[in-house]
């Protein structure tokens, strides 16, 4: 009796975790309603808006300034190529995840985990790549712009409150610029992510 109602128990929660497979696997097929579909589709247009506005500031820099510190626009496609990279490794990570012939819930915990730390990484180093740019372009200018060299000439002006106007301007820019890009990525991908994480989670409670 008692080994009847066991294997009865282990029927229930194979048929519900099996039915919860299904479901994952269904809305996993949804291309334009689930989770990681969303995110795919925002980091598409993402990936196409830095390609089109990084070239076009480095043509228009190009023609202004009649190629004169190339390094600024090399500086600008150093950081569009690093874009471009992270975007196309999170577009096969989110492909992979799309995947309904995998072990699904397996799959997505080991994944989910990746992009996790994908959007943390978007959230640090786009909040870093402020100071970082205005530092470099601060110092580049400083030492090399034409006009900058004229009123140097004119007018001394102490390398120490040089260092000290870039680390004010970087803090005051910096820390508006943490939040916001903290809400931008949150509502790019962090809650889709989160939801699919939850999702992921009830299936676990299930068992």
């Amino acid at each position: 009796m008692e080994l009847d109602q066991l294997k009865e128990m282990w029927g229930k929660v194979d048929s519900s975790t099996q039915t919860s497979e299904q479901e994952l696997q269904a809305m996993l097929q949804k291309k334009s309603k689930s989770p990681i579909a969303k995110m795919k589709r925002n980091l598409t247009i993402e990936m196409w808006v830095v390609v089109v506005l990084y070239l076009w500031i480095i043509i228009d820099y190009i023609i202004s300034f009649k190629g004169l510190i190339l390094m600024i626009p090399l500086l600008f496609f150093l950081i569009g190529v690093g874009f471009i990279v992270y975007y196309i490794r999170k577009r096969k990570l989110l492909h992979q995840m799309e995947c309904v012939t995998c072990e699904v819930k397996s799959n997505l915990q080991q994944q989910l985990q990746i992009l996790e730390k994908y959007i943390r990484f978007y959230l640090l180093a786009g909040t870093a790549l402020v100071p970082i740019t205005i530092i470099l372009m601060c110092t580049v200018l400083f030492f090399y712009a034409p006009e900058v060299q004229q009123v140097r000439a004119k007018q001394s002006v102490p390398y120490g409150y040089f260092l000290l106007a870039i680390v004010i301007i970087s803090v005051i820019l910096t820390v508006p610029v943490y939040f916001l890009n903290k809400w931008y990525v949150r509502k790019l991908y962090g809650q889709h992510a989160e939801k699919l994480k939850q999702i992921v989670n009830e299936m676990n409670e299930e068992e």
